[in-house]
């Protein structure tokens, strides 16, 4: 049997702590010009093997089980596992060219496939499950107590208590999962790369502001067809083209294309993905001992079981379905005025809500993103951080980067770091779509303090040269609210890996960002920040109050049909993901599913099932209600500092804030966690009175 080649230099380095390149930031920073696909390629295995050893000691130690040897000894072990695979994914989902895409696809499963051994390991659950039993007499505080229930619960919940053969089985399905998902998450990439719609004439402009045209110019010649115009199939192109073209046959193709992405025929097409995914997650469920996969992944959630999760989601479509007709007949009447003569379809929707919100808001959403400057609004973000939690922000020019456009900011608190963000905000050839936030390193003190590190992803069009970056209000509203991860994570005041934020039960995870959201839309931030990127003129109270209206009556992403429908759905296909081995059509669930709840035939759906990468890649498998479930609590949270004197800005709401809520991680149950904030369960009816609507 040959041995592995030598590592490269490249494999060796991504090995190597990480560089702190002069400054303190405790653990270095990310190694990313040694981020090859064949040296991540090398390196990984090589992390994998030292963290199967050092787990495999630890299991075999002959002496007996203690908290040290066995509970911090795990916790101490797979750092470097962790930071690479950190580095690993976020190469793959906003660097994903040339070998990457097969490289991420041949690595995906080895990960899982040793925390799944991990977890099956019946000495080491052993171990663990000799310290849980004396976890109360072993002189352990509380966080310690916490982390040893955590570490056993999670292990029961991934099969620890099975018999050898359903372990290898589980492992062999978790392994084939991983690989399901990247392939997957290839597949939008490569087709929202390969697809675009032509613009042949200026009469296929027409009703385009100019900065569109500009843009739709630059993709035409960076595609290869100077003169021309192009609208590639990503959302900052797709949105504003629906929103502003008058031309509906164009709007048409536009949104076909959108939204059939990953749904046909040919070596993109995901139904099949995800037909063996339910198929696999269903029958991991069954082996676990649960009726679905539903009810496996809530049994750690706050929730608890997806029937608590489908009445909130239900009840609030029956609230927000009377609405949204309304909206509907409002949309066709502002297009029966005009002459249109045409029944609404989707593709029409956006541009006739535009219409409606010059007409009855005096609200024009070009002339309100001349208001919204990027670098203000980075600004803005900043600024509110600041008053709010104390923090300052410090660029680092110097910083490694995958992408010259990624800008890099340390943040300190009271003169100390406290961690780093970088805003990797423009998209590029092999970035997936959308916006989330990802955790390069997560921070943790129990051995030394470790820095967290904080990776915010969005997908702006890169700006012409010397042409200012301008928001829409949608991704002004992304840019907080990605920053509200960000801050949960960056905050994050746990000891132990396994406690940190990103580990809270996964219908809280949206809380800090769905309330960071509030801030944009504060008065005060507005008119200091929101100015005219030309003139410098600051926005006028009339254009934030016809703002307000505005969003007021088209609400937010949880309490709207194309938002509940697609986590309707989600729920519903995972309820039916049950090990009964049946294939299910997921494409075609997902339409009997909308007519069953009566969605307009105007509306569609943000999140369809061929391109929901939440559900299928980004852990919210049978979790889109989080949403809506952390939206209840945000509204909630909101009302705490709207109510106290100092409002958004309260100095001891926030305090409280941080200490109940963004530096506990999950050194406390969720439930737990927020009742110390808001010193009770959280109330429905907030995010209702929010928008005017009746409880059902």
């Amino acid at each position: 049997m040959s041995s592995p080649p030598p590592l490269s230099a490249d494999a060796q380095a991504l090995l190597a702590p990480w560089p702190l390149h002069g400054l303190p930031h405790l653990g270095g920073l990310p190694p990313y010009a040694h981020a090859t696909p064949a040296a991540l390629e090398q390196a990984l295995p090589v992390a994998i093997e030292a963290k199967r050893r050092a787990v495999r000691a630890i299991a075999d130690d002959a002496s007996a089980p203690s908290f040290e040897n066995t509970v911090a000894a795990l916790e101490d072990c797979g750092r470097e596992l962790r930071q690479l695979h950190a580095l690993t994914m976020a190469v793959a989902s906003t660097a994903s060219t040339g070998e990457m895409p097969q490289v991420a696809q041949r690595l995906a499963p080895l990960v899982p496939a040793l925390e799944m051994a991990i977890a099956h390991d019946a000495a080491l659950f052993a171990r663990i499950d000799a310290v849980w039993h004396a976890r109360h007499v072993s002189g352990l505080d509380a966080e310690q107590i916490r982390l040893v229930e955590v570490l056993r619960e999670r292990m029961v919940h991934a099969g620890a208590a099975l018999a050898p053969e359903a372990k290898a089985r589980l492992q062999a399905i978790d392994a084939r999962l991983a690989s399901l998902s990247s392939r997957f998450q290839q597949n939008l990439i490569a087709e929202q790369a390969a697809q675009v719609v032509w613009l042949e004439s200026a009469d296929d402009l027409a009703g385009l502001p100019p900065a569109q045209r500009e843009s739709a110019a630059a993709a035409a010649k960076a595609l290869g067809r100077e003169g021309a115009w192009a609208i590639p199939n990503q959302r900052p192109a797709v949105w504003p083209f629906l929103i502003h073209s008058t031309r509906r046959d164009l709007r048409e193709r536009v949104w076909r294309l959108w939204n059939d992405r990953c749904d046909h025929e040919g070596p993109h097409d995901n139904k099949p993905v995800i037909a063996e995914m339910l198929r696999l997650r269903g029958e991991r469920a069954r082996l676990l001992g649960h009726a679905s996969h539903a009810h496996w992944a809530l049994a750690l959630r706050m929730a608890r079981t997806p029937e608590t999760a489908m009445a909130a989601m239900q009840r609030t479509w029956r609230a927000v379905l009377a609405a949204t007709r309304r909206q509907v007949a409002e949309y066709q009447a502002v297009a029966d005025a005009e002459g249109a003569g045409i029944r609404l379809a989707p593709w029409d929707r956006l541009h006739y809500a535009e219409k409606l919100r010059r007409q009855r808001f005096g609200l024009d959403g070009e002339r309100l993103r001349q208001y919204l400057p990027l670098e203000r609004m980075l600004d803005a973000m900043f600024w509110a951080a600041a008053r709010v939690h104390g923090l300052s922000f410090h660029e680092l020019h110097d910083a490694p980067r995958l992408h010259p456009s990624i800008r890099v900011f340390e943040l300190r608190r009271g003169g100390e770091p406290v961690g780093v963000l970088y805003a990797d905000l423009f998209h590029r050839p092999g970035k997936a779509h959308g916006s989330h936030q990802h955790q390069m390193r997560g921070a943790e003190t129990f051995r030394q303090r470790v820095l967290p590190i904080s990776n915010m992803v969005s997908g702006l069009p890169p700006p012409a040269p010397g042409e200012p970056v301008l928001l829409p209000w949608e991704y002004a509203n992304v840019l907080f609210h990605e920053f509200g991860h960000s801050l949960h994570m960056l905050l994050n005041g746990a000891r132990y890996p396994s406690l940190g934020s990103l580990q809270v039960a996964w219908d809280l995870v949206e809380l800090p960002s769905l309330l960071n959201e509030y801030w944009l839309r504060d008065h005060e931030l507005l008119a200091r920040f929101a100015r005219h990127h030309a003139t410098g003129e600051p926005i006028s109270p009339a254009l934030i109050e016809q703002l307000e209206a505005g969003l007021r009556h088209d609400r937010i992403f949880s309490v709207n049909l194309d938002y509940l429908g697609g986590a309707i759905v989600d729920m519903k296909l995972h309820l039916m993901a049950d090990g009964s081995g049946r294939e299910i059509d997921a494409v075609a669930v997902e339409r009997e599913t909308l007519a069953e709840l009566g969605m307009p035939e105007a509306w569609d759906l943000i999140l369809r099932v061929t391109t929901s990468f939440h559900s299928f890649v980004g852990g919210y498998d049978a979790g889109l209600y989080a949403y809506l479930w952390s939206d209840l609590m945000a509204a909630d949270a909101a009302e705490a500092f709207l109510q106290s004197p100092g409002g958004l800005y309260d100095a001891d709401v926030a305090q409280r804030w941080r200490e109940t809520i963004l530096s506990l991680g999950h050194t406390v149950d969720a439930a737990d966690a927020f009742r110390r904030f808001r010193g009770r369960d959280p109330d429905p009816a907030a995010l209702m009175r929010r928008f005017g609507l009746a409880m059902p």
